[in-house]
């Protein structure tokens, strides 16, 4: 029924997380009907955020690519407390624990949790950054660390807690290092995109400490 332009368009959009045939069309159409100097500003401000936005080299987070080691504004900030990291899967859950605003400590992005079972293993997330470079870094300059733990609920969280908190054993850095998560409250397998400010922040202020 549509030109085979707008559909071929429409089939680039349903590449992200998301989108399904009716919500591309919508976007693409909307797209299509902009003026021409609305849609060159729009198509300039894809290219710039593609060139110019990158992630952090500290803790994976969105970043301006301004350097070879670029850094988010949370790692740049001196009053966030560098001791305390929450880690996450995706860079997209830091938006969602900033809006809280019950957090001032840091962030790690793991980007994929450990699953045997889809063949991702720990050299293939982001884990040996943390326990290699970042921990050893800051155990150097602080007393303790804690490191909070924000995964939706399953066998790969639990797997990833499991891994990290004997790694801290074979490490020696059960007695510097505290693993916290979540207080009890948030739905049994909360999804961290839609999850509400307020009862992340409860969760937050209220977590518990795991025993290594």
């Amino acid at each position: 029924m549509l030109p085979v332009q707008i559909e071929d368009v429409s089939a680039e959009f349903r590449k992200l997380p998301g989108v399904g045939v009716r919500g591309s069309q919508k976007i693409s159409l909307d797209i299509l009907q902009l003026n021409y100097d609305d849609f060159t500003s729009f198509i300039q401000s894809l290219e710039t955020m593609r060139k110019e936005v990158t992630f952090c080299s500290n803790c994976g987070f969105f970043a301006e690519n301004v350097n070879d080691l670029p850094l988010c504004n949370i790692c740049k900030d001196p009053n966030r407390l560098k001791n305390q990291i929450c880690l996450v899967e995706k860079a997209t859950d830091i938006i969602t624990v900033e809006k809280s605003q019950s957090f001032r400590g840091v962030y790690h992005v793991l980007e994929k949790l450990i699953s045997p079972l889809d063949n991702v293993f720990p050299q293939d997330t982001k884990l040996n950054e943390l326990l290699e470079h970042r921990l050893i870094s800051e155990s150097s300059k602080s007393p303790s660390i804690e490191l909070i733990i924000f995964f939706k609920q399953g066998f790969s969280a639990d797997a990833t807690t499991a891994y990290l908190v004997e790694r801290l054993k074979q490490m020696g850095l059960s007695d510097k290092v505290k693993i916290t998560k979540l207080a009890q409250g948030l739905p049994m397998y909360f999804n961290t995109d839609t999850l509400d400010s307020e009862t992340l922040s409860r969760a937050i202020q209220d977590r518990k400490e795991l025993g290594l």
